[in-house]
């Protein structure tokens, strides 16, 4: 039988990076120490790292039509994500990133093209979304269109992951339909309105919003690793320990590499585990996609039933 497809509905857009020492202070020159440009936009990351580990995965936005968008629809295309649903109209959505020598980054995003995705689009690929077996969500995109898409189909057999990036607040009856919520720190302090400084903090706030949403709760606490709750299972992953060099995408290599590992059908125990040391293999390498493992490069680590 031939596997369901992953379905991406998000934003593209063109990354440029500079690597420098710090941020510089108000009115302040500073001096750069590299640039690099290339693709990125959380809902193409997603569907990039989805794709390089083997799954047959279609992404859903919009892009300019002009050289950005012919770069972001280009690299898609070369790991394998299904581009046919990608629509030009406006200018490419970009994203400018500093990234500090620790490999922390600060990010600035110009929405684009990726403000003008609507409710017509969703409905003209109801069939693809149905036949789905995941709808994968950010919150780069217009917030109606995401409401939208997680009530139409809450009642199918599509598993909807909503990564609340960057942070939303998100209606009682929307998140209660959400059968997986990613978030990071920052994104969970937010949506529970409370400080976090610990993973035992972390783990209670993955319970508050687990009692909120619809399924599992996911929290990446970045170096210190992450946290998972579900009604039968919580437990803290930590971090991989390894020379971190750029964490520009890290976030949704996790992503896509959890959906890979439940598509898979593994255990949640192998599924972190797998989204864990595919993150630290992103960070371990400068760019946002082109950092991303593919399934040959984990052939040694990836999980079987």
């Amino acid at each position: 039988m031939e596997a369901k497809n992953i379905v991406v509905i998000g934003s593209l857009n063109f990354d440029i990076i500079v690597k420098q020492q710090r941020m510089p202070d108000k009115g302040e020159t500073f001096i750069a120490d590299e640039f690099i440009q290339g693709p990125g936009g959380k809902g193409a990351n997603q569907a990039a790292q989805c794709a390089k580990l083997g799954l047959p995965t279609i992404m859903v936005g919009k892009v300019g039509d002009d050289r950005f968008g012919n770069a972001l629809v280009g690299s898609l295309s070369a790991v394998g994500v299904n581009t046919s649903y990608i629509k030009r109209l406006g200018s490419t959505g970009m994203g400018i990133v500093h990234v500090m020598p620790d490999g922390d980054y600060y990010s600035t995003i110009v929405k684009g093209a990726n403000d003008l995705i609507t409710l017509q689009d969703i409905d003209e690929i109801n069939d693809v979304l149905v036949s789905s077996s995941f709808i994968v969500l950010q919150q780069e995109i217009p917030e109606q269109v995401i409401e939208y898409i997680i009530s139409k189909y809450e009642h199918t057999d599509t598993i909807i992951v909503l990564n609340n990036a960057p942070a939303r607040v998100v209606k009682e009856s929307i998140l209660k339909a959400v059968d997986i919520l990613v978030v990071n720190e920052t994104e969970a302090s937010f949506m529970v309105g409370k400080p976090m400084d610990s993973v035992d903090t972390a783990i209670n706030i993955g319970k508050e919003l687990l009692s909120l949403t619809g399924g599992m709760v996911v929290i990446t606490l970045g170096k210190e690793g992450s946290v998972v709750v579900t009604s039968s299972h919580c437990e803290f992953f930590p971090a991989e320990n390894v020379q971190a060099v750029d964490a520009t995408g890290a976030g949704d290599s996790f992503i896509g590499a959890l959906i890979y590992a439940l598509s898979e059908g593994l255990s949640m125990n192998q599924c972190m585990r797998f989204a864990t040391h595919v993150s630290a293999v992103t960070v371990s390498k400068e760019g946002g996609q082109h950092s991303f493992p593919t399934q040959r490069d984990l052939e040694s680590v990836l999980f079987r039933n």
